[in-house]
């Protein structure tokens, strides 16, 4: 008799276990499927409309102030489309910005399903250098808190190799905004970078006199669209 309760106490205690397992292994999965911005959709930015700015920031000597949606424009016109490992880069948003810290939301697309990545860095410029930088500090796969060094594994095999993997940092040449926005028509380069909470605090140095042939050229162009 004592062993047959034994037994079936056994066999409850192994089926409670198979049950709390199964009910663990459902909130994880739902955690990561669950998308807290999949909804979010942010008003557009043309990457033109950084460049009066940029010229101001060079007549001036003042920082330019770009925000969340002009970088969000900026970077997800590069990021857009890469793919590697099974995944895929459908997009890129910038979602918050805090001093010093900026979160990104960055859908991907793994064998079909749509998976929302979201990841805050730390961001700045190394003059030394020459490159910008954003550092990772946390990363979440819907609302599920992940490694960054599983992310970032994944991530060299999708950022094209101007971006520079080192351990959580990632950075590119300080002639990006150059090369994006001004298809490097005038030798801009970034000398400070600060995120605050009204957007990110962009220095720069350049070619004055190019930077103002250019803006004017797209003036021109502008103009005569409108006509």
């Amino acid at each position: 008799m004592n062993e047959t309760r034994k037994s079936r106490k056994g066999v409850a205690i192994g089926i409670t276990l198979i049950l709390l397992f199964l009910a663990a292994v459902g909130v994880t999965i739902g955690m990561a499927v669950s998308d807290p911005y999949e909804d979010t959709v942010q008003a557009t930015a043309q990457p033109e409309t950084v460049v009066p700015k940029l010229a101001k920031s060079l007549l001036t000597g003042e920082p330019a102030l770009l925000t969340k949606e002009e970088v969000s424009s900026l970077l997800s016109s590069q990021v857009a489309g890469l793919h590697g490992g099974g995944f895929q880069v459908l997009d890129l948003q910038c979602v918050s910005v805090e001093d010093g810290t900026a979160e990104f939301y960055i859908p991907v697309s793994y064998s079909g399903l749509r998976l929302g990545v979201s990841a805050r860095f730390t961001m700045g410029c190394d003059t030394e250098a020459e490159t910008i930088w954003a550092e990772l500090q946390t990363v979440h796969l819907g609302r599920l808190p992940i490694k960054a060094e599983w992310v970032l594994e994944i991530a060299k095999n999708l950022l094209p190799s101007e971006v520079k993997v080192e351990g959580k940092r990632l950075s590119v040449s300080d002639s990006f905004f150059d090369e994006t926005v001004l298809g490097g028509a005038v030798g801009l380069k970034v000398q400070d970078l600060r995120v605050t909470p009204e957007g990110f605090q962009v220095q720069v140095q350049g070619n004055l006199e190019r930077i103002q042939s250019h803006l004017g050229q797209y003036l021109e162009q502008f103009l005569a669209t409108g006509d």
